[in-house]
């Protein structure tokens, strides 16, 4: 898995190119909760180039969502691919993460 981060004025977009699952769950987990602790702007996620999620890549992005909403600030799916948002709308989150 590949994560690409480039920040701006106001947002920071991760854009990850690979599978989310248990065996590259580690750095997805530290990768964005550096991100999350650390800057405080919202933060737009790529999956577009993502074929696969698990449960615990899931867990991850909830728990994202639950730092940013804390700070007042917003986690947003800028793209998904139709793999990722299966999996989302199966889980009922698709509208969590509005897409």
């Amino acid at each position: 898995m590949e994560i690409d981060v480039k920040e701006n004025d106001d947002l920071v977009l991760v854009k990850v190119n690979g599978d989310i699952e248990m065996m590259s769950i580690k750095t997805f987990k530290q990768m964005l909760f550096e991100i999350g602790q650390n800057i405080d702007k919202d933060i737009e996620i790529d999956l577009s180039d993502v074929d696969y999620i698990d449960s615990s890549g899931v867990g991850v992005l909830i728990s994202l969502l639950k730092l940013q909403k804390k700070k007042g600030k917003d986690l947003r799916m800028g793209k998904v691919s139709s793999k990722v948002l299966n999996v989302l709308k199966l889980s009922s989150l698709s509208d969590v993460f509005n897409l």
